[in-house]
């Protein structure tokens, strides 16, 4: 999957020389972050293109590398909102390098630098005990799913309830907007969702309901928002596919309009990806019915304490952040 706390590595120290010149540091420019990105892409996470440079401008300080000799061998984020609150993310060792103990020393030295925060993961099956052995709580299975661009809308989701308006990201008030996104991941993250909203590419639609002129006032309140964005598709492939990230939504009327909504706007053909978390039955219901093919699961974990409100997520903004 995408991102997240995924790691390859066994995590044992054993076999390791550690008179090695072997060394972490903080990556010190966006180039750095692509690097890590373009391993990510490597492995079939499917990325946000434009995603680097959004963690970057949350946490420019968040992002590390580990270097064999001067190489380049492995990378681990810790994108921090607040003081509170971090994700893990982007745990990769490449290859070579793989069961030799670096992914564990990596993981020992950024360890100390973070803090004492709540910190959030997605993890591999494979890795999931050796998460909890360093504190993580299990929460929820986010499952990907994965569709193509048709030219038809004979399998869109159907909707009875009432329908609300769903209008251009720029068209609301931002403060109002970010009020709305903390309301449901439970953090406060308005540079993430400025960078994200102008990535190239992306499309960003809100719901709005009980609008009003008043005078020269327009009233309204936001009842949910939807987003797409151009991801990798493969390994050096020539062509972007669409990430569904995220919808979030205080009904599944709402969810299952935007859905419709941003679905409706992948070019034919072209394949697209959406994050479920697998406890919010009305979301499965929506990709279910919609004939989605799942493809891969992963485990929602946490030290401390998780503030996301799970029945208003039908797709997960981000698998490298955790919600």
């Amino acid at each position: 999957m995408e991102g997240g706390a995924r790691s390859n590595d066994d995590q044992s120290l054993q076999g390791t020389d550690k008179t090695e010149n072997f060394r972490v540091r903080l990556m010190t420019s966006p180039s750095e972050f692509s690097l890590l990105f373009e391993w990510a892409e490597s492995e079939g996470w499917h990325p946000g293109v434009y995603d680097a440079e959004s963690y970057y401008k949350q946490d420019p300080n968040g992002y590390y590398l580990a270097e064999l000799d001067g190489i380049p061998i492995g990378g681990l984020g810790t994108v921090k909102f607040g003081e509170d609150l971090a994700s893990i993310t982007q745990y990769i060792v490449k290859p070579p390098f793989r069961g030799k103990g670096y992914g564990y020393r990596m993981w020992q030295e950024v360890m100390k630098e973070i803090g004492d925060r709540n910190l959030l993961l997605e993890s591999a099956p494979a890795q999931r005990s050796n998460y909890e052995k360093s504190g993580f709580k299990s929460s929820w299975q986010t499952i990907r799913y994965r569709g193509v661009g048709r030219t038809d809308d004979d399998h869109a989701v159907n909707n009875a309830e009432d329908r609300v308006t769903l209008v251009s990201v720029d068209k609301v008030n931002f403060d109002n907007f970010c009020a709305f996104d903390q309301k449901v991941s439970g953090v406060s993250r308005p540079t993430l969702l400025k960078s994200w909203i102008n990535q190239p590419g992306s499309i960003d639609l809100v719901a709005v309901d009980s609008i009003e002129d008043i005078g020269q006032k327009r009233e309204y309140r936001i009842v949910g928002y939807g987003c797409s964005r151009l991801c990798y598709e493969g390994y050096q492939s020539t062509s972007f596919s669409r990430k569904i990230a995220p919808i979030f939504a205080e009904s599944s009327g709402v969810g299952s309009q935007l859905f419709n909504a941003l679905v409706a706007t992948v070019p034919p053909e072209i394949p697209f990806y959406i994050d479920v978390i697998g406890v919010n039955e009305n979301a499965m219901q929506i990709v279910n019915e919609f004939g989605l093919e799942s493809i891969s699961s992963i485990t929602h974990m946490f030290t401390k304490c998780n503030s996301v409100q799970q029945n208003m997520v039908y797709g997960v903004a981000s698998c490298d952040i955790g919600f």
